[in-house]
């Protein structure tokens, strides 16, 4: 688990968390991908950060299909920096994902750590912790996030929520936890009590699951007749609270959808 700080000069800023695009896979959807980073360069209060599993990394072993997968390995890691290229400056860090996790166990060779050096962004392996700052020198707010890929397998909507909440043992207190690897989004609601010398106040955070670019023919959750995946990814306002007050801090949530001639 690792630590990531950022300072944000303005009272807010969108975070975009990027993954499961499963690049090389016949069900990457390129178009949609490709929107979602043209949205980010004109975004002036966008950035990005990765989530694991941009690669499909299909390898001999694997629960992938070696033999219908449209790029090799390689090639799908220097795809994947050669898209995130344009947006770069405005990426934060990169963790790793199940798929890229295999190259590891046989070859010691994270694609994640490579495409992370190639764009000059820090790699925080499986996991991390993040302390955003908004509008410091102005009545500054903090907010907490954690993030993993995630883990585990589940079709169904509620086991793949429950899935995601596992997180919150880790992080109990976050403002924000972000999780992938089910291809689906959501936010769940997350509420707890806390006293100060003042009295009793409520606490509230988000789970969130960030989505993917995946189309359903074809795919494995059609040959096992499972439900399709979400094509469609998440996006996150984060917006510091007036005079710096803590409870008037916003987490503003939306969903990114294809547009109908991507």
């Amino acid at each position: 688990m690792e630590f990531f700080r950022k300072n944000f000069p303005g009272r807010c800023f969108t975070l975009y968390p990027l993954g499961d695009t499963h690049v090389g896979s016949k069900q990457y959807n390129e178009a949609f991908f490709k929107q979602v980073i043209d949205e980010i360069a004109h975004n002036d209060q966008a950035y990005w950060m990765g989530m694991g599993d941009f690669m499909e990394n299909a390898l001999m072993g694997s629960r992938s299909d070696v033999y219908t997968q449209t790029m090799p390995p390689t090639e799908q890691a220097n795809y994947i920096g050669d898209m995130l290229e344009p947006i770069k400056k405005k990426g934060l860090f990169m963790i790793t994902g199940n798929h890229e996790q295999r190259t590891m166990r046989v070859a010691g060779f994270v694609p994640e750590q490579y495409i992370s050096n190639r764009l000059g962004l820090p790699y925080l392996g499986f996991s991390a912790f993040a302390l955003f700052v908004v509008n410091e020198k102005k009545h500054g707010n903090t907010f907490v996030c954690y993030f993993h890929h995630s883990f585990g397998g589940g079709y169904t909507q509620g086991g793949k929520i429950n899935r995601a909440e596992q997180l919150r043992k880790i992080a109990p207190t976050a403002d924000a936890i972000f999780s992938g690897h089910s291809h689906t989004t959501a936010r769940i609601p997350i509420t707890w009590f806390d006293v100060l010398r003042t009295g009793l106040v409520t606490r509230i955070g988000y789970d969130y699951i960030t989505g993917s670019a995946l189309e359903y023919k074809g795919s494995y959750a059609e040959e096992r007749g499972k439900p399709a995946a979400a094509l469609e990814f998440i996006k996150v306002t984060f917006r510091g609270g007036t005079n710096g007050h803590w409870d008037s801090r916003e987490q503003i949530y939306e969903i990114i959808v294809p547009k109908k001639d991507a």
